[in-house]
């Protein structure tokens, strides 16, 4: 599928803004699985568990694939791997007995293909920083029946799709607000509260496009008014396609998906280079690609960090761990309030857009507490309670 995309990106560059982006939409179209499919990689011995993947698989899949890969299970993943890079609306996953992140598999499903993978081994244990990866533990399954029934309820666990609640929380905002350190605190706070909690930002260089984007912003390839917001714009929505598995997966879990930045961030950066009476049409286009045609989950929540731009900035070069500036953050005054503007026009016309305003009355800057204090009284009044 990277090629193929790689190759439509290819011809894109020879159209007309305006035909290329018409022709991205129409080959997704195309492109799109109607049915879910369950494909699961296992390794497993024991009938009964093979018997208990099967069942539960067909109760959340339409179809259901099952490959054993007793022998490697690296080799199975790669025998499949240009047929399963075709699909978008499946889920896959590996099922382990007796394999853990020790094994060699195990870690290339998790880091190379980004499965989900439940490991049944005794005593393994999950982590927070491994999101895709599910234990006895991580599932919280009785033990007290023995090892074979703890991992029956595993199964039944790992399949519980229906019924689980998640919701996406968005921190957009110029750059320089704080959208990283706000995301980190309410990760913390819903993982205190016993919320199933993952996060991510955008772009991610590890993903699709995600160096060429770099290079992008680093203004190796000219500045802001040189490049075309639609295809701009593109760049950053497969970016974030590639992110798709992981995404569903989280959501399959329920959980809580903390985003720091999101197809929203097109709303302001992108759309501000539009004239004002085209902006609303093109956020709709985006919203359609990303949402309707890539299927990405939509933001529940988008928390909007108001900072006035020369605050902002003077924040980014007063911060020491910040590398060097991108074209966006060292734009022109002119464009960072366009951008302002931008946002704002989306909290008040879109649903779900809600305006932090990080300044006092007096024009004073809040502390990261008080900024996160006014997050959190949107996110109360939003949040769904743990079932």
């Amino acid at each position: 599928m990277e090629y193929v995309i790689a190759f439509i990106i290819s011809i894109l560059s020879f159209l007309s803004p305006v035909n290329s982006f018409f022709l991205f939409f129409f080959f997704f179209f195309f492109c799109q699985v109607e049915r879910m499919k369950i494909v699961v990689f296992l390794d497993v011995q024991s009938e009964a568990l093979c018997t208990a993947v099967a069942s539960e698989a067909a109760i959340v899949g339409d179809s259901v694939e099952i490959l054993h890969c007793h022998n490697s299970v690296v080799q199975a993943l790669r025998r499949k791997d240009k047929q399963l890079q075709e699909t978008v609306n499946t889920f896959i996953c590996l099922i382990t007995e007796k394999r853990s992140l020790k094994d060699a598999g195990v870690v290339y499903a998790l880091f190379r293909r980004r499965i989900a993978v439940l490991s049944l081994e005794e005593g393994s244990i999950a982590s927070t920083s491994i999101p895709l990866l599910e234990t006895i533990s991580s599932l919280r399954v009785d033990l007290s029946g023995g090892l074979l029934q703890a991992q029956i309820l595993a199964v039944k666990a790992f399949f519980s799709f229906n019924g689980s609640v998640s919701q996406v929380i968005v921190f957009e905002g110029g750059d320089g607000v704080g959208k990283a350190t706000q995301a980190r605190l309410l990760v913390n706070r819903l993982l205190n509260e016993g919320h199933r909690v993952s996060s991510n930002e955008f772009p991610s260089e590890r993903n699709l496009y995600g160096e060429l984007l770099r290079e992008v912003l680093s203004g190796k390839k000219g500045g802001i008014q040189d490049l075309d917001p639609k295809l701009f714009s593109l760049l950053f929505s497969m970016n974030r396609f590639a992110f798709l598995p992981e995404l569903q997966y989280w959501m399959c879990r329920g959980t809580k998906i903390v985003l720091d930045r999101y197809y929203t961030a097109n709303c302001g950066h992108q759309a501000s280079k539009f004239p004002e009476e085209e902006r609303a049409g093109f956020i709709g286009h985006l919203q359609l690609m990303e949402v309707s045609w890539l299927r990405l989950p939509p933001a529940n929540l988008v928390l909007y960090l108001d900072l006035p731009p020369l605050a902002a900035f003077s924040a980014m070069k007063a911060d020491p761990n910040r590398g060097s500036l991108d074209i966006h953050e060292t734009a022109q005054s002119a464009y960072k309030e366009n951008v302002r503007k931008t946002y704002l026009w989306c909290c008040e016309n879109m649903s779900n857009w809600f305006q932090i305003d990080c300044c006092d009355c007096t024009g004073s800057r809040l502390s990261r507490e008080e900024t996160h204090n006014k997050v959190y009284e949107i996110i109360e009044r939003k949040l769904i309670p743990i079932e």
